[in-house]
């Protein structure tokens, strides 16, 4: 028995071929991949237990072996993985000694590592130098994820799955909030919504704020009761087969004063423009340029990236933003088959904030937002 790929095998040996050939050009005769999100790009092989040593070695020529505690090996890699070769490490033969002797096996001269993984501890890294003393070992950050930030019809099938889940737990946040009702009851009709809605685990908990505490940068529900005159703010994710879509509304309860009326239609106004600035060819930098003075013409000033790419998913975060953003100055080329979201909140310390975002795609000709939920203001 076998879990269905999340892609063809055509998809998986397209990307292999990828990752060598940039490989090649770093002079790089193996590459050992420690981010759980280039293990899944390259293998298929994703576990919820990921904080254990896992490790996918790729050779420059020959099969892949995928790295992982025994019994992850034994009951879980044949069944979710597409490379086949495995290895194994337990109390008797620690991840390092294991990591060392595939590597020997390959004949590798030059190991490209990647310093940049979460999941590579320096410890590690100098752990694993020491045991290949006839060998160079070398910073290989980058070679997998850069073939990541543009995605496949394949990918944007399963984003666009992912934005009708975000769309359903939204929808559940936005009907459950009235005067009187706690933000954990927001909370969790969100949670069920998402996971009946055919959602994997999310990558981050839904940001779940009422009042002042919207204000609070990547806060969650506290107990908090809502009053009228309140903002709730609401930003979540969907995730299928790990690829993930976020969106982000907000709820007014009873009238609110006319600033926050004011500030609604400028976040409104400031999406708009940013996703109008979004097409193949111009720079990351040109619009975040775009969305920035956009803000700017009300007077407000944009203190965060416009946004960032959306793609596979695993804690601690939902964002592929470390591979590719839309921020200040960023030279990047906008291409086809990106994917970002672009969240626009109106935040002042210690005050309601008004938001919204979309999740959105960059076309031959331009911008599609892949997220389909009223753009407004919800009053409740």
């Amino acid at each position: 028995m076998r879990e269905k790929l999340p892609f063809a095998e055509a998809e998986f040996e397209a990307r292999l071929a990828k990752v060598r050939a940039t490989m090649a050009a770093r002079g790089l005769d193996a590459l050992v991949v420690t981010s759980p999100e280039n293990i899944y790009y390259l293998s298929a092989f994703h576990t919820a237990a990921y904080d254990l040593l896992q490790a996918l070695v790729v050779p420059l020529a020959g099969e892949p072996t995928l790295l992982n505690i025994v019994h992850e090996s034994e009951y879980l890699v044949p069944f979710r993985a597409w490379v086949r070769n495995r290895a194994a490490y337990s109390k008797a033969l620690p991840f390092l000694d294991a990591l060392r002797n595939i590597l020997a096996d390959c004949g590798s001269r030059r190991v490209g590592v990647e310093k940049a993984s979460f999941f590579l501890t320096v410890r590690d890294f100098e752990g694993l130098t020491a045991r290949l003393p006839n060998a160079e070992v070398v910073d290989g950050s980058g070679t997998v994820d850069g073939h990541r930030a543009v995605k496949s019809p394949a990918e944007i099938a399963h984003i666009r799955q992912a934005c009708r889940v975000v769309e359903a737990g939204m929808r559940a946040g936005v009907d459950c909030c009235a005067a009187g009702r706690l933000d954990t009851d927001i909370a969790a009709e969100v949670h069920a919504a998402l996971i009946r809605a055919g959602g994997d685990y999310m990558s981050y908990p839904p940001f779940i704020n009422v009042g002042w505490t919207s204000s609070l940068v990547h806060n969650t529900w506290c107990g908090k009761r809502l009053e009228p005159g309140e903002l709730v703010f609401l930003e979540m994710s969907g995730v299928v087969r790990r690829y993930g879509a976020a969106l982000m509304r907000s709820v007014a309860i009873g009238r609110l004063p006319e600033e926050f009326e004011r500030r609604n239609r400028i976040v409104h106004e400031v999406l708009e423009a940013t996703m109008a600035a979004i097409r193949p060819g111009v720079t990351s930098g040109t619009v975040n340029r775009a969305c920035a003075a956009a803000f700017e013409r009300h007077g407000y000033t944009m203190l965060k990236r416009a946004g960032y790419s959306m793609g596979i998913n695993f804690p601690p975060g939902w964002s592929e933003g470390d591979i590719l953003d839309l921020s200040l100055d960023n030279p990047t080329v906008l291409q086809p088959g990106m994917v970002f979201h672009i969240p626009q909140p109106y935040r002042m310390p210690g005050e309601q904030t008004v938001s919204t975002s979309e999740t959105v795609l960059v076309t031959e000709t331009g911008c599609e937002a892949l997220t389909h939920f009223p753009r407004e203001l919800f009053r409740k």
